[in-house]
């Protein structure tokens, strides 16, 4: 028997020898702590990370024609009116209040960003909440709200005080490139995460470690929604990968508009420009490597370097298509006015150019963004990994011209500039 149980010991270890996976695998046991220690090590972050809140953060105002959105006013959203500065681009998803940021910047390389959101839509604008109450309350009201109620009120209320049911992550550094994301989305847990890079303490350790001055969840409130480690707190790194965040986030490894910009903590743009998108994570490099994402510009117009490309890194997704005419096309001014006069909501500064000049550098690009391997488009890799850059990347260099006649070549002739067009 003992020479049976030798030989079952030896076989299960060759076994395990054989089929062991590599370090860098996508199987289903590839789980948040795994991938966060991945990212701290590439990155380059020797400290634990921070204890996060959503109700740290900052909350961020919702206008509509430069009204911020309250509880007085909350119909001029109710009546599907769009908003100044939409936290989601997408319908007017994107101008619901109550979402909190946080950009915290973990040493002399690396940032982190929270950004906690209640999420709704056209047609079904309740979406978790359980009254209508709250709508156009701050923080500080919905707690006043909350901590006032009694019975099952008071559960209620607490959803609408501390629970998000769109909660995005990201870990970047803005010397390297190299980035990580983490999301949960669709179901209302409460914005008290726990720690990403160890396990989850005890439940009283859990709570003390929370800002006292947050309302804890009342005794009957689901323990499942606020006590739960990373892998429950957070989806698994291969459902991340393929949900879309990079699809959004790859230009910049952050997105820049009226709603989250240089003003809450982010690094300038014209910075992030100029890196690689270098991932963590297998999953997300096979992601990135399936979709074909691409840097993109144009060849000089009149002799005039691309307008667009000279701030932003312009990408086959994450800034063409319809983020492009979000940022270059304000539902309530004219494209005019839109790029060339300066707001609270621009998304750029004023262009000090003729307006035929910047519509005849808008075509191009939006052409080039469609058709990337077209002549006059110039084109190269920017990710997800060192080795995929072109040589000389960091130098600016590793562009290939388009070669496909007539995509984009005869555009800018056979467009009729005509200034009352837009």
């Amino acid at each position: 028997m003992k020479s049976l149980a030798l030989l079952s010991l030896v076989f299960f270890i060759f076994l395990f020898f054989i089929f062991k996976p590599t370090e860098d695998d996508t199987r289903s046991d590839y789980d948040v702590y795994q991938y966060v220690k991945e990212c701290k090590a590439e990155l380059g972050i020797s400290r634990k990370l921070p204890q996060l809140s959503c109700l740290d953060g900052q909350e961020i105002p919702i206008f509509v024609n430069k009204q911020e959105i309250q509880s007085d006013n909350w119909n001029i959203l109710s009546d599907d009116k769009k908003c100044d500065n939409p936290h989601w681009l997408g319908g007017d998803m994107g101008c619901w209040t109550y979402s909190h940021l946080q950009v915290l910047k973990l040493d002399a390389e690396n940032i982190m960003v929270l950004n906690c959101r209640q999420k709704g839509n056209t047609y079904n604008k309740d979406w978790f909440r359980k009254t209508t109450a709250n709508l156009g309350m701050n923080q500080q009201q919905r707690k006043e709200q909350y901590e006032s109620a009694v019975g099952k009120q008071k559960t209620d209320r607490y959803y609408l005080y501390n629970t998000f049911n769109d909660i995005g992550l990201i870990l970047r550094n803005i010397r390297t490139g190299k980035s990580c994301y983490l999301t949960q989305y669709g179901t209302a847990v409460t914005g008290f995460l726990p720690p990403l890079d160890r396990a989850l303490p005890r439940k009283d350790d859990f709570l003390a470690s929370i800002n006292p001055n947050q309302s804890r969840p009342p005794k009957d409130f689901p323990q499942n929604l606020w006590y739960r480690d990373a892998n429950q707190a957070f989806r698994a790194p291969a459902f991340t990968a393929e949900a879309g965040c990079i699809d959004c986030h790859n230009a910049h490894g952050f997105k820049y508009s009226p709603y989250l910009n240089a003003n809450h903590g982010l690094p300038n743009i014209i910075s992030m420009k100029h890196l690689p998108m270098l991932l963590v994570g297998k999953p997300f490099k096979n992601h990135f490597r399936k979709a074909n994402f691409l840097q993109i510009t144009t060849a000089p117009i009149d002799g005039k370097e691309q307008l667009c490309t000279q701030c932003h890194k312009m990408t086959t997704s994450g800034t063409c298509g319809m983020n492009l005419e979000f940022a270059t096309g304000h539902p309530d001014a004219d494209l005019h006015k839109w790029l060339t006069v300066g707001s609270d909501f621009s998304w750029m500064p004023p262009i000090d150019e003729d307006l035929t000049v910047i519509k005849k550098h808008l075509a191009a690009i939006k052409c080039c963004c469609n058709n990337p391997n077209a002549k006059g488009c110039r084109m190269r890799k920017f990710g997800p990994t060192q080795a995929d850059l072109p040589a000389g990347f960091n130098q600016g260099k590793g562009w290939v011209n388009g070669q496909q006649d007539e995509l984009c070549q005869g555009i800018l002739e056979s467009i009729q500039w005509n200034a009352n067009a837009y």
